[in-house]
């Protein structure tokens, strides 16, 4: 847990959030996964999905990267293979704000599923123990109505993203 100060310090989800995830041992998918995910790249990379199709954490990834990230995602099989990659919404945003620290540092304005699979995560994915003890870690001390998740701030993670 961290304190409510560090909603206000630009740097604050690069060290709580991102620079963890960085040193984490990536596993392997399940066979499931792996198999979705091969799947997912035969689709053709213009392919759009239907609204009422898009899982809830794709949804939700949609619209955190149009209002809270400065990287792009055109090729919507990379928030599909995120959605089976993410058990939940909270590890949905962990893997945004993992994507936008590698982006912000490889000069990398939009991710492709090539970009994702091959240079982002080309040796397997975060473990739900990982996400799990992030997650717990970025909490923050509440006071009021305000957010109890660090990664709620975007003030919080303006040192990895690009300026406009």
């Amino acid at each position: 847990m961290v304190d409510n100060s560090n909603t206000n310090r630009e740097n604050a989800i690069e060290e709580v959030v991102t620079n963890f995830l960085k040193d984490c041992t990536l596993v392997e998918m399940t066979q499931e996964t792996t198999e979705n995910f091969l799947l997912i790249g035969t689709m053709p990379k213009t392919i759009k999905f239907k609204q009422e199709d898009k899982p809830f954490v794709f949804q939700l990834m949609e619209k955190r990267i149009e209002h809270c990230f400065t990287f792009k995602v055109s090729d919507e099989r990379v928030l599909l293979a995120l959605s089976i990659w993410a058990e939940n919404a909270g590890d949905s945003v962990l893997y945004l704000w993992y994507i936008q620290a590698w982006c912000f540092k490889n000069n990398v304005k939009e991710v492709d599923f090539e970009t994702l699979g091959m240079k982002i995560f080309p040796f397997g994915i975060f473990s739900h123990k990982d996400l799990k003890s992030v997650w717990d870690n970025q909490k923050i001390k509440t006071k009021g109505m305000q957010s109890d998740n660090l990664v709620d701030y975007a003030t919080a993670g303006l040192s990895i993203q690009f300026k406009s």
